[in-house]
């Protein structure tokens, strides 16, 4: 059957005035609809403008034939479709407003503040039907039940709200705090977010949506500003008493503004000039050496990893000293800081730093120890162990790193083997660590049978990269009577890890090497 290409260029058109107004609805272009109708239109266009040609070809006219039935089809497919589509979206946008009448106060207003559409609670407040309200005022009607007195705590009549909601502000979800007065005298609000409906860039209406607050709801609302504001005054307050007493240096650097704060235990410390200045103006005292892995280390910082800690040399006005910075990235919002301590580790007040070293008891609380252990008929270890490679550090780099590495390697092995603090000095190198948790004995036994990691330790400071060597050797409870005895097994083990003929830097009391060894 013959068909003239009028006809499906005709039903092209048409598809694509429909797309064009679904667009127009939208407020946007509906980019894959439109260029489906557009290559729709232009093919038949083309079919048409050569339909006389075609006609007299017989090939071309059969294949031609087939094409715009095809066309037609593929336009009312379209057509189902986009209609399908359409009424979906009506019925989730009826489905909506339907939700918001039921639970919301809102109305849809023309660019004169003309009431297009109202949800049945706001009728219900204003005490009219949806007839009687339609097309009038917005502000004319409410003015009918309540006597406008404020919007958004200024002043206002229903004049001034006409002129601030005329065309010429298309303001976009501005919040609306309208306080409203009854013949009573009573109080009450409409908190709505006005949302402008713009066609074309010009202003077509307005739609308002919110809650009404009673004077019960008000007072209400007025009591929890009023203590969230007593207890961030509280948190305040706290925070600068904390500041005041604190021994610790503390920072705050806000990376926005490229400033940092710190507190006057700093100041003092580092010999500062005040509490604010740029982190261009702190980092320039750090060591040129150690500024670069500085920087470095810092731009690791971020949400996956907030926390840091790194160690520099900083000029404290006469020479460098050795500081430690600990910190966490916060964000809120917009604002970005790092905040934390800084701690000064000098050898020149070594005592004063509060390093792990201060923290050491000494050999009167390791027998008082041992004994209470071994009258309580528990199983431990005891780890006799010396930090070695010291000496070396303190020739090589100055006695303030070898100190800062001794403290360090004390705190690794508190925190990952010792309960309750029982790791005691004997002399300036050699520490016993008392062991009571069977967990973490088998953590120290996995360490060093996994290539002897506890004790080849390494340190960064700043750009001093320091390797740590310890001896250790190892007694169980279970070997010993007497603490006398635990500690002298512990040593004769550890004399045993430092042997040159024995093969690891480590040594337990048992080990059947020991026997071999002796009888040499």
């Amino acid at each position: 059957m013959y068909q003239h290409p009028i006809i499906p260029f005709i039903l092209c058109t048409i598809l694509l005035i429909f797309v064009l107004k679904q667009s127009l609805n939208k407020h946007q272009l509906l980019k894959g609809r439109f260029f489906l109708c557009f290559f729709l239109c232009f093919g038949c266009g083309l079919i048409l403008v050569f339909h006389h040609e075609i006609k007299q070809n017989q090939w071309w006219n059969s294949i031609v034939e087939w094409i715009l039935l095809g066309i037609d089809l593929l336009v009312g497919l379209c057509m189902i479709v986009f209609l399908e589509l359409s009424a979906s979206k009506e019925n989730f946008n009826h489905q909506l407003f339907e939700t918001l009448s039921q639970t919301k106060l809102y109305c849809l207003v023309d660019r004169k503040n003309r009431i297009t559409d109202i949800s049945d609670l706001f009728l219900q407040d204003l005490g009219f039907s949806k007839e009687e309200v339609l097309k009038k005022n917005l502000f004319d009607v409410i003015e009918k039940k309540y006597r406008i007195f404020s919007l958004n705590g200024t002043e206002a009549s229903k004049k001034d709200l006409n002129i601030y909601y005329s065309p010429v502000n298309q303001t976009s979800n501005q919040p609306m705090n309208l306080e409203i007065h009854d013949e009573a005298g009573d109080v009450s609000a409409y908190y709505f977010t006005e949302t402008p409906i713009l066609l074309f860039g010009k202003l077509k209406g307005r739609l308002f949506v919110g809650d009404k607050k009673g004077s019960e709801t008000l007072v209400g609302m007025e009591k929890n500003l009023a203590d969230s504001v007593s207890e961030l005054e509280l948190i305040k307050s706290r925070f600068i008493t904390v500041l005041e007493k604190t021994k610790e240096g503390i920072f705050f650097a806000d990376l926005k503004e490229n400033s940092i704060w710190i507190n006057d235990i700093l100041v003092q410390q580092l010999c500062l000039s005040g509490n604010s200045l740029s982190l261009e103006a702190y980092q320039k005292n750090i060591h040129p050496d150690d500024l670069p892995l500085v920087l470095e280390k810092l731009r690791q910082v971020n949400q996956v990893t907030p926390s840091y800690l790194l160690s520099y040399r900083y000029n404290i006005g006469t020479r460098y000293a050795y500081v430690q910075e600990e910190g966490m990235r916060i964000s809120n919002g917009k604002q970005i800081e790092r905040c934390g301590m800084i701690r000064l580790l000098d050898h020149y007040r070594f005592a004063y730093t509060d390093t792990e070293l201060d923290k050491v008891l000494g050999e009167p609380e390791l027998f008082a120890q041992l004994k209470r252990l071994l009258d309580q008929q528990k199983v431990f270890q005891i780890v006799y162990f010396k930090v070695a490679s010291i000496p070396d550090l303190n020739e090589k780099y100055g006695r303030n790193i070898g100190n800062m590495a001794l403290s360090e390697y004390i705190k690794l092995v508190k925190f990952r083997y010792v309960d309750q603090e029982m790791i005691y000095r004997l002399t300036g190198l050699d520490f016993i660590a008392l062991i009571t948790d069977y967990r973490k004995m088998d953590l120290l036994k996995n360490s060093l049978m996994n290539q002897e990691k506890i004790l080849h330790v390494s340190a960064e400071y700043g750009a001093i990269k320091v390797d740590i060597q310890t001896y250790m050797g190892i007694v169980y409870s279970t070997e010993v009577k007497t603490a006398q005895e635990a500690v002298d097994h512990g040593k004769t083990a550890l004399l045993l890890a430092m042997n040159p003929k024995y093969n690891a830097n480590y040594a337990y009391y048992k080990d059947r090497l020991f026997e071999d060894l002796q009888r040499r």
